[in-house]
C-alpha cells in the first residue's frame, strides 16, 4: 500500500509539474500578445490574452492545492482538488469540442478579416471593431508584417495589389513585397525587369495552413489535456477513497477524546 501511495503522489506531483509549466507558457504568451505594440494581431482584441493570463493564475493555484493535497493526504485539499480537475476537464472537453466543431466558420472569419485588411491598406485611420474604445487598427503596419514576415505579397497574388484600393499608384505593390535575400534597391515595381526582386505567391495559402496547424494543436492539446486530466481525477478519487475515515478539515478529533 506504502508503494502505490507513493506512486499515486508522484503522478501527481508531475500532473502539478505540467500544470506549472503550462501555467509559465500561457502567462508569458499573454504578456507576449500585449506586448507585441508592432503585431497586427495584438491589436484585433486584448481578450485572448487576459484569458491566457487568468486561466495561467488558475492553474497555479490548482497545482498548488493539488501538491498540498497529495503530502497531506488531507480530504479538504484533496476534495478542492477534485473541484478543481472537474472544472478543467469540462472546461478542457468544451473547448475541445468548440473549436473542433467552429473550425470552418473560424477559418472563414479569420479570411474575411485578413481580405479585409488588404482593402483597407493605406488608411491608418480605421475604427477596431473589436473594440468599445476609440481604437484604431493599424491595417497598414498589419499587412507589411504579414507580407514581410510570411515572404507574400497580395491576398491571392501580388496582382490583386492593382484591383485593391492602394492599386490606384499604377502597377506596383508595397515594398514589403520586396524579396529581402536580394541585394538590391527594391521600390516594388512589377514589370518583367524587376518582377524578380518581390514575393509573387499570395498570403492566403501559406497563412491559412498556419492557422490551421495552430488551430487543430490548440484542439487536440485540449483533448489530450482533457484525457490527462481525467486520469488524475481518478488518482484524487482513489486517495479520498483511501482516507475515507478521514473527517474533512485540518484536523481529526482524537476518537478516545470525551468532554469533560
Amino acid at each position: 500500500m506504502g508503494f502505490c501511495s507513493a506512486s499515486l503522489k508522484c503522478l501527481l506531483f508531475v500532473m502539478n509539474f505540467f500544470f506549472w509549466s503550462a501555467a509559465a507558457f500561457m502567462m508569458y504568451a499573454g504578456i507576449e500578445f500585449i506586448n507585441s505594440k508592432d503585431g497586427g494581431f495584438a491589436q484585433v482584441s486584448a481578450r485572448p490574452a487576459i484569458i491566457l493570463i487568468t486561466s495561467a493564475s488558475v492553474l497555479i493555484l490548482g497545482g498548488l492545492i493539488g501538491c498540498l493535497g497529495a503530502i497531506c493526504e488531507k480530504k479538504t485539499c484533496l476534495g478542492l482538488y477534485l473541484v478543481f480537475l472537474v472544472s478543467v476537464l469540462i472546461v478542457q472537453a468544451s473547448i475541445s469540442g468548440i473549436l473542433l466543431v467552429n473550425r470552418k466558420s473560424t477559418k472563414s472569419s479569420f479570411d474575411s478579416f485578413l481580405k479585409d485588411q488588404f482593402h483597407q491598406y493605406g488608411n491608418n485611420t480605421v475604427p477596431d471593431s473589436n473594440s468599445t474604445d476609440d481604437v484604431y487598427f493599424n491595417a497598414t503596419s498589419f499587412v507589411d508584417l504579414i507580407q514581410s514576415d510570411v515572404e507574400c505579397c497580395g491576398y491571392h497574388n501580388y496582382t490583386d495589389w492593382f484591383d485593391l484600393p492602394w492599386g490606384g499608384k499604377g502597377n506596383v505593390v508595397p515594398t514589403s513585397c520586396c524579396n529581402t535575400t536580394m541585394n538590391v534597391n527594391c521600390t516594388g515595381a512589377t514589370d518583367k525587369e524587376h518582377l524578380k526582386f518581390i514575393y509573387t505567391q499570395g498570403c492566403k495559402e501559406p497563412l491559412n495552413k498556419a492557422f490551421k496547424f495552430a488551430f487543430d494543436f490548440m484542439a487536440y492539446a485540449a483533448l489530450g489535456l482533457a484525457i490527462f486530466i481525467f486520469i488524475g481525477t481518478l488518482i484524487v478519487i482513489g486517495f479520498l477513497c483511501k482516507n475515507k475515515d478521514q473527517a474533512f478539515g485540518y484536523s481529526q478529533m482524537d476518537p478516545q477524546y470525551t468532554d469533560a
